[in-house]
């Protein structure tokens, strides 16, 4: 649903990858407008637009993916661990896990578990490919507010 009034939001993400053999590869962005990234160190991505729609939608993929790119022996994995988030330059750890994550489980694991949750959330690490969504309402100080349980909000 889209206002009248124009919003800014500023939305400023820390990545950290680890990796067994090759860095990840993820598409990342904000409101379905995607650009692919080989992670190979610690980034910040940083996005500001302005907006009259009431939702916004942060995105990142993990994608390409191998049973190589796992180390059962040595306990090494290829990851993608979303470290910090700031909205208009407040952060907040609880703003990383309000994410829903959608793994896509590799045959071999949904053999092993058959009941393995389709979506995982307060999920901050995303170890399988798949897709890591954090849905926002705007203006972000409401949300921010319900986010850090700060009490009632007229909205």
């Amino acid at each position: 649903m889209a206002t009248n009034q124009s919003y800014r939001v500023a939305l400023s993400v820390l990545l950290k990858p680890a990796w067994v053999n090759n860095p990840p590869t993820i598409k990342i962005g904000i409101n379905d407008v995607l650009e692919n990234i080989t992670l190979d160190k610690d980034t910040w991505f940083n996005y500001e637009y302005t907006t009259k729609e009431s939702i916004g939608k942060f995105q990142i993929e993990l994608y390409g993916k191998t049973n190589a790119d796992t180390d059962i022996i040595n306990h090494r994995d290829t990851t993608v661990t979303i470290d910090q988030i700031k909205f208009n330059g407040i952060p907040s750890p609880k703003f990383a896990w309000s994410g829903i994550y959608t793994p896509q489980y590799p045959i071999h694991y949904i053999k092993d578990n058959p009941n393995a949750a389709s979506k995982l959330s307060s999920c901050n690490c995303l170890g399988w490919n798949g897709v890591w969504t954090l849905e926002f309402t705007v203006p972000i100080f409401t949300w921010i507010h319900k986010i850090e349980e700060l009490g009632w909000i007229y909205d």
